[in-house]
């Protein structure tokens, strides 16, 4: 357990990884924990409809499978980055991740689509300060997180016109 920890504040590929092996782990554990608490009932088409544009199930899958690794390279980044820094900029990511991971929680399975909208709000608010935080200090992280905002923002686009499209 000793050896662990250097490795993930590591700036070389082992510490790349691992920062990223993490950050699918606590998906993965993510994801157990929601089908074992019966929260992903949102998937079986009970929830709210979305706009006619919203991508498949699989496509929003895979583009957060990205997302996720992307974030596990910017936690990686604030390794590269002055350690008086460091804590401040891996929390900021970190937050980013954790946020991310619980927006299914309180999303899927509810009639309304306001859980999901506020949810994403937050989320970009967080990608968003994530962004200007990281880039005075490694522009590799702060690019590692845009796609997070540019996504999100696509999300809530499509809330917003299925809420505008079925009611809310």
């Amino acid at each position: 357990m000793a050896r662990f920890w250097p490795l993930q504040r590591s700036t070389g590929w082992g510490g790349l990884a691992l920062n990223v092996c993490l950050v699918w782990a606590a998906l993965a554990l993510s994801i157990a924990l929601l089908t074992a608490t019966g929260g992903s009932s949102g998937f079986d088409g009970s929830g709210p409809r979305g706009a006619p544009w919203t991508p498949p199930g699989a496509v929003i899958g895979a583009v957060w499978t990205v997302l996720y690794t992307l974030m596990g390279v910017a936690l990686w980044a604030v390794n590269h980055t002055p350690s008086a820094v460091q804590p401040r900029l891996r929390a900021a990511v970190l937050a980013l991740i954790a946020f991310c991971l619980v927006w299914p929680f309180y999303a899927f399975g509810t009639a309304s689509r306001w859980p999901g909208l506020l949810g994403n709000l937050g989320i970009l608010g967080l990608a968003v300060l994530a962004v200007i935080r990281l880039r005075p200090h490694s522009r590799l992280a702060a690019g590692a997180v845009v796609p997070v905002a540019v996504w999100i923002t696509v999300a809530t686009a499509t809330i917003l016109d299925g809420a505008a499209r079925y009611g809310w």
